[in-house]
């Protein structure tokens, strides 16, 4: 039985422990942490079980997977303490692991794991399998309602609003790079895909702002030596619309992985 910790505890956080709480094999929810605690102590009553509410610091003592769902801020906080005390690091801010090589060397040193879900899109084991050859090109295009895209200082530094928009409106464009550093908390997709196959240099993204979209929509493309990928989802949005309820699925996903025997 392996204990899972969960870092945050907003709209995906709460989502995985419900998940958890339903029962799970060989994974049980030892604690959760949280900046807002007043909030958490209202969404941890909806438990059956209800896991004690620890500092973020102290999180890594508390389990041996620790889930991170609050963002690169609670990312920056609980890395270092889970990989130095060679336990799973769960990554939904992915797009941070871009800019911190750092964390993969500790992981190394200290036998710990760092494990990024598919998060709200997939075909990433065919992209992988693609860049065991030669992958030429990978793009992602992502359409999300200008309401996902709110309060983005990025954005209203060049002057886009997002209330103005009629119709499909290209708003970024670029790499996997310069989207997870302008886009931290709506393109950790960008991350996701580039770690799988050609690297946040070179893999191309476009995001755009779309009215008539149902949810947050990805298409990947994908050249290579072995083939061409075409793969789309539209995703319905969680309790936060910049995110994706497939997002805590696919953390469920994994936990129920990492729960198996010999794992």
């Amino acid at each position: 039985m392996k204990t899972v910790a969960i870092a945050g505890l907003g709209a995906i956080g709460h989502a995985v422990a419900r998940g958890i709480d339903r029962g799970m094999d060989g994974i049980r929810l030892g604690a959760v942490s949280a900046r807002d605690q007043d909030a958490a102590r209202v969404r941890l009553d909806t438990l059956l079980h209800r896991p004690p509410l620890v500092p973020l610091p102290r999180i890594a003592a508390h389990a041996d997977i620790v889930v991170e769902c609050g963002g690169a801020g609670v990312l920056a906080e609980i890395a270092a303490p889970v990989l130095d005390a060679g336990k799973h690091l769960v990554v939904l801010s992915c797009g941070a692991l871009l800019s911190s090589p750092e964390l993969g060397l500790l992981a190394g040193r200290h036998r710990g794991r760092i494990h990024v879900p598919s998060g709200a899109i997939g075909g990433l084991d065919a992209v992988a399998a693609m860049a065991e050859g030669e992958i030429r090109s990978a793009r992602l295009i992502s359409r999300k309602p200008p309401i996902a895209l709110r309060a983005i200082p990025w954005l209203e530094q060049r002057g886009i609003d997002l209330r103005e928009v009629r119709e499909p409106t290209l708003v970024f464009r670029g790499y996997a790079a310069q989207a997870a550093r302008h886009f931290p908390a709506n393109l950790n997709v960008a991350a996701t895909l580039s770690l799988a196959g050609i690297g946040a240099q070179r893999t191309e993204v476009e995001l755009w702002a779309d009215p008539h979209a149902r949810g947050n929509c990805h298409a990947i493309e994908v050249e290579s030596d072995s083939g061409a990928m075409r793969f789309s989802i539209e995703a319905t949005a969680s309790g936060n619309p910049a995110t994706s309820s497939l997002a805590a699925q696919s953390v469920l996903a994994l936990l129920r992985r990492l729960g198996l025997p010999g794992a």
